[in-house]
């Protein structure tokens, strides 16, 4: 018999949060041990739960999304963090990354998109949205046509290319990457111009999404 991977979900609207857990009690694999509005009410009230995976929001402004995965994970220090934001802006997907969480997926992605991310990361992996990759650098709604699928491309990039974008996904700028490298900015530039052209990405979000599901860093 397959083992139940036990949810908790943290959201601020009662809707979203009612309805996810209507969602998630469909699948017999899995189970929801509660739902909070914050991680703070969950970390007081949930008694001897503990939970594989915690879905949260992450709010836009940033100030409390940081705070709620501390909470969870200093209470559960073995669970994963799975954020469900309606944003893909790299910046808000880093601030994910840097305050602990284990995946990131969007509001608007398919139902498949939400149980992939919960069983990637209940086997102690780390997730990121398909779409994310597929976000281009300017806001026409259009996906690039070249966005970079879960493909093994070793091989495809320079060592050089390879550290920039690692220290890309850290959120170093190309001045400080220039230092780092021992280079210039111009070659740091013309590396990053032509990683991107390998991998098919548009902006710095797509290196992002690109290093984490490669392993370059985790989310």
């Amino acid at each position: 018999m397959r083992r139940k991977t036990h949810i908790m979900v943290v959201d601020q609207e009662g809707i979203v949060r009612d309805g996810l857990c209507a969602l998630l009690q469909r699948a017999d694999e899995l189970h929801v041990d509660g739902a909070f509005s914050s991680g703070r009410e969950a970390v007081r009230t949930s008694g001897d739960l503990r939970p594989n995976v915690v879905i949260m929001d992450f709010p836009l402004a940033m100030k409390t999304g940081p705070e709620t995965i501390a909470h969870v994970k200093r209470r559960w220090p073995e669970t994963r963090v799975l954020v469900l934001s309606a944003s893909s802006e790299g910046q808000i997907i880093e601030a994910a990354r840097r305050a602990g969480a284990d995946g990131y997926v969007l509001r608007n992605d398919r139902r498949s998109e939400l149980f992939d991310a919960i069983h990637t990361l209940a086997s102690g992996k780390h997730y990121i949205s398909k779409s994310v990759l597929e976000v281009p650098a300017r806001g026409n709604g259009r996906p690039s046509p070249h966005a970079p699928r879960r493909t093994d491309t070793a091989g495809m990039l320079t060592e050089r290319e390879q550290e920039v974008v690692a220290l890309i996904a850290e959120g170093y700028r190309t001045r400080e990457m220039a230092q780092l490298l021992s280079l210039s900015h111009k070659t740091v530039e013309r590396h990053r111009t032509n990683l991107m052209r390998k991998l098919g990405v548009r902006s710095a979000t797509g290196v992002v999404a690109y290093a984490i599901t490669h392993g370059y860093v985790g989310f």
